[in-house]
């Protein structure tokens, strides 16, 4: 007796890579792991907690909301808390049901020869249909999480077989090789299901009695705090930084009516860009409105229907960097100056050149003191002359008061060459008398 088995392959082997035996796993299977850099505010945890509660019960759950808004993420974060392993699948316009549950690959022939007797030869042949399931089937056998990222732009008759696997917990398969003709759904299984809004280009509308059979919940942009620590999370900018790029993604966004504009991608984008070129965060810097403009004006071109222009965007900017005085730059990056060079070539403030000129004052009361007590006590010539040195001397220091625009080390030179041009004047005539009679002279003054 022998036994031949004969394998035929209808449309060639499993075009899904999906395991034909429910007790294998495939790529598509994984086990998510909390991120690293995943940002947990009281906002997203609040949002985590009311899709696991449901997913405990038993409930499908439903992500809905714009675009960059971070749903497939955090259906990953809710996947991950439940520590269980993952089957992904992404919505398709070519996608069949088929695609998600399995096929008919092939069949299987079995020969059975009986030549016992020389004279006698007997033959029995089983044929048997080859089915391979796809990753539906295999999520509803082994218990697994299944996250449908964007199911609404898959047909709605591909997603038909969900309406049975969420209701009665029971999959239907069309084949004809299988016994039973459906599986019972393993209790373990769970489905997070992640959509964009009906009008955006390629999504189906979502048949009722689908969406009666899972919770939806909204996910729209995040608020600040969560935008915030996103962008840090994301890049190396500070904090201040950070909040000057989300702040003009956020204005930008309520000047195209607060739903639409963009999402937290444009400030990753901006605050990455920011850190690859090494350009300050400020309207003052080229570089940077540059990048704003590039990354955000092509998306909110198309999402306004007024006429937004590269000068708005930049308009915006300027007054969120102007509201903003922690990221106003002490000497922009592009000037190529630094600060202690900058700093050196100040000019003499007003306060200097007023102190400067009180102390030359000063000096100039101390000549006029002695030139009016040799007045007092000398007359004719030698008071004339006193009184022209004393002119000389004014004449020299209200030239130097009158230059507020010398340096600092111009201003002292200018002091120092003061004093020495008072200790070098010429003594009055009446200093010129006998020691005696200039003692006496004070006295009675």
């Amino acid at each position: 007796m022998s036994v031949q088995d004969t394998v035929g392959n209808r449309g060639g082997a499993n075009a899904k890579g999906m395991p034909s035996s429910p007790g294998k796993t495939n790529a598509t299977d994984f086990v998510p792991q909390p991120g690293s850099n995943f940002v947990v505010t009281p906002a997203i945890q609040e949002l985590t907690d009311r899709a696991l509660a449901y997913l405990a019960i038993g409930y499908a759950v439903h992500l809905s909301g714009p675009a960059g808004t971070g749903k497939t993420t955090l259906a990953l974060h809710i996947a991950s808390q439940l520590g269980r392993r993952c089957t992904l699948l992404h919505g398709d316009d070519e996608l069949k049901g088929s695609d998600m549950i399995g096929r008919d690959t092939g069949y299987r022939r079995q020969s059975v020869r009986d030549n016992y007797v020389s004279s006698i030869l007997k033959t029995e042949e089983t044929i048997s249909v080859m089915w391979s399931s796809n990753r539906l089937t295999t999520a509803c056998e082994q218990g697994h999480t299944l996250i449908y990222d964007e199911f609404t732009r898959s047909p709605a008759t591909a997603n038909n077989a969900f309406l049975s696997v969420l209701e009665e917990g029971i999959l239907n398969i069309p084949s004809s090789g299988q016994e039973k003709g459906y599986i019972k759904v393993h209790p373990d299984f769970r489905a997070i299901f992640t959509s964009n809004p009906e009008e955006y280009v390629g999504v189906h509308k979502t048949p009722d009695a689908l969406l009666d059979r899972m919770i939806t919940l909204e996910v729209a942009h995040q608020d600040r705090e969560t935008e915030l620590s996103i962008v840090l999370a994301k890049s190396k900018r500070a904090e201040a930084d950070a909040a000057v790029i989300v702040d003009i993604i956020r204005s930008l966004r309520e000047r195209l009516g607060g739903s639409s504009g963009p999402t937290i991608r444009a400030a990753i984008a901006i605050a990455s860009i920011v850190d690859h070129r090494s350009c300050q965060v400020h309207s003052e810097d080229p570089v940077f409105v540059a990048t704003c403009i590039d990354v955000l004006y092509f998306n909110a071109m198309r999402q306004t229907n007024s006429d937004i222009t590269r000068k708005d965007i930049e308009e915006i900017v300027r007054k969120v960097t102007a509201r903003s005085k922690s990221t106003r730059p002490t000497v922009p990056s592009t000037y190529g100056v630094s600060a202690a060079a900058t700093n050196a070539k100040k000019p003499v403030t007003d306060e200097k050149s007023e102190n400067v000129s009180m102390r030359m004052e000063s000096q100039l009361d101390r000549v006029q003191s002695g030139i009016d007590r040799a007045a007092g006590r000398e007359a004719g010539s030698s008071a004339d002359f006193a009184l022209a040195q004393k002119d000389a001397v004014t004449k020299r220091v209200e030239e130097r008061i009158s230059d507020k625009a010398k340096s600092a080390d111009e201003t002292s030179d200018s002091i120092t060459q003061s004093v020495a041009v008072n200790r070098s004047l010429p003594r009055p005539p009446s200093f010129d008398v006998p020691l005696a009679r200039m003692s006496s002279g004070v006295a009675g003054a």
